[in-house]
């Protein structure tokens, strides 16, 4: 069994950068990073980072046959979105992951920040002027437009720390969290 395992889903390659400085980050030979459609339940860890975009506000189905096979484990969620640089967007994402999350897991927080998005989004917004007032047209593309430069320097930091952050957290430590205590 692996001491640590990052599995992540990626489609336009967010995920992964982050995936990849949380991998960096975590101090251990006994670790392996891998694509969430590599996963198949043969992979198995002490501790899960577990990585998602957010696609209309939820992840994939993958990642949720993941989250629900755990069961005594350490987990921490990560990922990103297109959407906007807002802490309670990020905290609605976590929360997703915490939904199929057993409660015999001991859950170690997560991370997520803005991601880009592919510029068909940017079409769409744009198509929909007439129909939607251009005032929230203008928002959504000041947003996307801000998207195009994330995850940058600053967010694969955050990552870096929120890796070693989470570590402390799991129970050989003193302070850890378990699911049932945080809902």
């Amino acid at each position: 069994m692996l001491k640590y395992l990052v599995v992540y889903a990626s489609e336009t390659g967010n995920t992964k950068k982050i995936a990849d400085e949380i991998f960096y980050a975590l101090p251990s030979d006994s670790k392996e990073e891998i694509n969430v459609r590599s996963w198949n339940g043969r992979h198995d860890a002490e501790t899960y980072f577990i990585g998602y975009w957010a696609n209309r506000g939820t992840c994939s189905l993958e990642v949720i046959d993941l989250i629900m096979s755990l069961h005594g484990k350490n987990v921490a969620f990560f990922g990103t979105c297109g959407m906007g640089n807002d802490t309670e967007y990020y905290r609605q994402m976590e929360n997703i992951g915490l939904v199929w999350l057993a409660n015999d897991n001991t859950y170690l927080g997560g991370y997520f920040c803005q991601g880009s998005m592919p510029p068909m989004i940017k079409e769409r917004y744009e198509e929909k002027r007439g129909r939607i007032d251009d005032d929230t047209i203008d928002r959504m593309i000041a947003i996307f437009d801000e998207g195009q430069k994330h995850p940058d320097r600053q967010d694969l930091l955050k990552a870096n720390v929120f890796a070693d952050t989470a570590i402390r957290k799991i129970p050989n430590n003193d302070s850890y969290t378990r699911l049932r205590d945080i809902i």
